[in-house]
């Protein structure tokens, strides 16, 4: 049972409307695409200095990728079928119909570790009772160009 570090949107609702004020105030008219983009970009930076940080984002990974494939016009078949990602593991990350606090989430979460989990760290708890994930087994991931 998957039951380690999930997302509520009760502790995300508040920063995901804060993220839509912002960005309808600055006539960002496709918000999930900044997100995705300013992402990205600190993926890139983060390589240049060795880091692969999509393994950051640990047991979150599956439900960002999920949420970038189909913002890129992926279909849920497509992603799955391209990413062999179990689905049970995409949607305990995924707060349903809320993918910008899915995305806060991740963030949160891959920070919440970067001052205690050794960088490219690719197995992840899922529960208390030693279910993991381990990312290298998802050849099709994302991964830092290092």
């Amino acid at each position: 049972m998957i039951n380690k570090f999930l997302p509520t949107l009760e502790k995300f609702q508040e920063t995901e409307n804060q993220y839509i004020e912002y960005f309808n105030s600055k006539g960002v008219t496709d918000i999930i695409g900044k997100v995705i983009s300013n992402m990205k970009g600190t993926a890139e930076i983060q390589a240049s200095q060795g880091v692969d940080s999509w393994l950051g984002y640990g047991v979150y990974l599956p439900a960002i990728e999920r949420i970038f494939a189909l913002h890129e016009g992926e279909t849920e078949e497509e992603f799955y079928s391209r990413t062999k990602y179990p689905k049970d593991v995409v949607y305990a990350y995924t707060i349903p119909d809320h993918d910008i606090a899915t995305l806060i989430a991740a963030d949160k979460y891959n920070r919440m570790h970067q001052q205690s989990i050794p960088v490219n760290t690719y197995v992840w708890p899922l529960n208390d009772d030693g279910f993991t994930i381990n990312l290298l087994k998802f050849e099709n991931r994302l991964k830092a160009k290092i």
